[in-house]
């Protein structure tokens, strides 16, 4: 399980009751939309910088086995089965048990984030923050 966490205080100290439960459950399905979108560019959708490659031999074993996929698709599960759903003050990321290897890496694993705060969905977010906190 991969968690995003928005901090308090992140929104200027603005506090206005439970305007952020809300934002939080309309903006989860454009967070997930938008890191979909991205996927194809192989890079980290926060900062926009690109994966390591794959090793020389991995690449190799993948091309003879899988054909010239992208960096991470391999059954297209992982990406597939993802879910974002609101939690506490952020954001959990349900996906595959192997997902969190990608997003964090391992010893032997160049890390290779694949869920985040793309720029593209930050952009829906004041709009979507003010309907629910000067509701009409």
């Amino acid at each position: 399980m991969i968690r995003i966490r928005v901090a308090p205080g992140s929104f200027g100290g603005f506090r206005k009751k439970n305007w952020w439960q809300p934002t939080q459950k309309e903006w989860a399905p454009i967070l997930l939309q938008e890191n979909r979108a991205l996927w194809p560019s192989e890079a980290d959708p926060t900062t926009n910088r690109a994966w390591e490659n794959l090793s020389a031999r991995y690449r190799a074993w993948k091309i003879a086995h899988v054909g010239n996929l992208p960096i991470l698709m391999y059954s297209g599960r992982m990406l597939s089965s993802a879910e974002v759903k609101p939690y506490q003050s952020g954001f959990s990321v349900k996906s595959t048990p192997y997902g969190k290897y990608h997003q964090f890496g391992t010893s032997r694993m160049a890390s290779r984030p694949w869920m985040g705060l793309p720029q593209t969905a930050m952009e829906h977010l004041p709009g979507i923050a003010w309907k629910h906190i000067l509701p009409k």
